[in-house]
């Protein structure tokens, strides 16, 4: 709900917290320095000037001022069941909504298209009060969704195509908390949107073209990898060929390749020559890599070291280019056993034993998806009926929910399932964080239809 005053003061109350905070409008730039400094400094969130929760709307509330809004004063009320710090997207929602809010109060904002909302929050949530590194997944998601329907998105140019799934009616997707907070202004995902930052502005400059995009192939990035930092196990390549593609392998109807860029992939064609390799090797050796020395993954390390860890997250990212349209093709020809596996494989690489290490050192969300994986094993031995559980980490990591695919013609069984699931983490929990009482929920989540104005 929001409400225009003319006393030039912002007052947000939030139900789910209970608090009211109130700044007055010329005090809005000074509270959004501070939030700055205290989260550069790493002030206790309790010592804040600004409460958590109340950020990304007041980075909301600024950039809709500076847009031209004719603000002389505001009052939010506040209200969510996405639940805050669990990777499932609250303050983008928060974001999405408020710019739709905005849009209704002061026509001259000009919202008045989905990408422009998506737009706003967006840069709401990367302002200096909200403080992210995010993309446009999440808020593309919430704008532009609809009911029942699966969402395609092409970063490229922001076109979106909605198409239904085929999974069979056996598989459901389910969300466990780990109930173990994260801020992911503050998570180690802005520490990764740096490294494929300076990786790739590093890589493009000795090679002369964009080492971001689809110049450098996975087996280039494997040799590579091998070259800087050969003692480390987790350099060890990442190929495509054990995927079983089924169907999705075959050719189009008319004879072309339905999916050209896996299948280059799998052709493994010229990677980087061994001269070139050497000449990457030689510059990460001299003056032209400035290893981001101040992240924790970086500290203590040789240049090549660190170049190894760029590299490895680079080649996550280039992993996950691969297998997400595959996925999307899985889910519309209703393949779940090759949805589960590229599942697997992208949550294998976001873990802290693989190339992007996102889950963070507190380890509750690896520990919740080694809960599920071994309870499905268990479930899957002792019964005849299918089930399998497949899974991965959501968000920035450092807490929050875990997706898991579990295929079963048996809800009892997918109910006894999360029953297990939730007494193993317990055990983890009450040993690693004794007398918090930290426990596990289930989210059933559903496909619904984007954001919108209530009447």
């Amino acid at each position: 709900l929001v409400a225009a005053r003319s006393d030039k003061k912002i007052v947000l109350c939030h139900t789910a917290v209970g608090e009211v905070f109130t700044v007055e409008l010329a005090k809005l730039a000074q509270l959004e320095e501070e939030a700055v400094k205290q989260r550069a400094d790493g002030l206790a969130m309790a010592e804040r000037s600004t409460p958590v929760w109340a950020n990304h709307t007041l980075g909301a509330v600024a950039l809709m001022i500076s847009s031209g809004a004719p603000c002389e004063g505001l009052s939010l009320l506040l209200t969510s069941n996405v639940p805050p710090g669990a990777g499932m997207s609250n303050s983008a929602a928060n974001c999405v909504a408020l710019g739709l809010v905005f849009n209704e109060l002061y026509p001259t904002l000009a919202l008045d298209t989905q990408m422009k909302v998506v737009t706003f929050a967006r840069d709401a949530e990367n302002s200096k009060f909200g403080g992210g590194h995010c993309g446009w997944l999440d808020q593309m998601l919430i704008a532009c969704s609809k009911e029942h329907m699966l969402t395609k998105i092409d970063y490229a140019d922001h076109s979106i195509e909605h198409f239904t799934s085929q999974l069979p009616k056996e598989t459901q997707f389910v969300a466990l908390n780990t109930n173990v907070p994260h801020v992911l202004a503050e998570s180690d995902y802005s520490h990764r949107v740096r490294e494929l930052t300076v990786g790739i502005a590093f890589l493009s400059k000795i090679l002369g073209e964009n080492a971001g995009g689809p110049l450098l192939k996975l087996s280039s990035l494997n040799r590579l990898i091998a070259a800087v930092d050969p003692a480390n196990p987790a350099s060890k390549p990442v190929r495509l060929e054990n995927i079983k593609m089924g169907a999705l392998a075959a050719a189009a109807p008319d004879g072309s390749p339905k999916f050209p860029s896996i299948k280059a992939e799998l052709a493994e064609p010229e990677p980087l020559g061994h001269q070139k390799i050497q000449e990457i090797v030689a510059a990460a050796k001299g003056d032209a890599y400035d290893p981001p020395s101040d992240l924790p993954m970086h500290k203590g390390k040789t240049k090549l070291e660190s170049l190894g860890v760029l590299l490895r997250r680079m080649r996550h990212q280039k992993m996950s280019s691969l297998l997400v349209p595959l996925a999307g093709a899985a889910a519309a020809q209703g393949d779940s056993a090759l949805f589960g596996t590229l599942l697997d494989l992208e949550g294998e690489s976001l873990r802290m034993s693989g190339d992007f290490q996102i889950t963070g050192d507190n380890g509750a969300q690896d520990a919740l998806l080694d809960c599920a994986f071994e309870v499905g094993a268990e479930i899957a031995a002792d019964t005849s009926v299918e089930f399998s559980v497949h899974g991965r980490m959501l968000g920035g990591g450092g807490g929050g929910n875990v997706l898991l695919m579990v295929v079963t013609g048996d809800a009892t069984l997918r109910t006894k399932w999360e029953e297990r699931v939730k007494d193993y983490y317990q055990e983890w929990a009450d040993a690693k964080y004794p007398g918090q009482g930290i426990r596990a929920t289930v989210i059933i989540p559903a496909m619904s239809a984007g954001a919108r104005v209530l009447p």
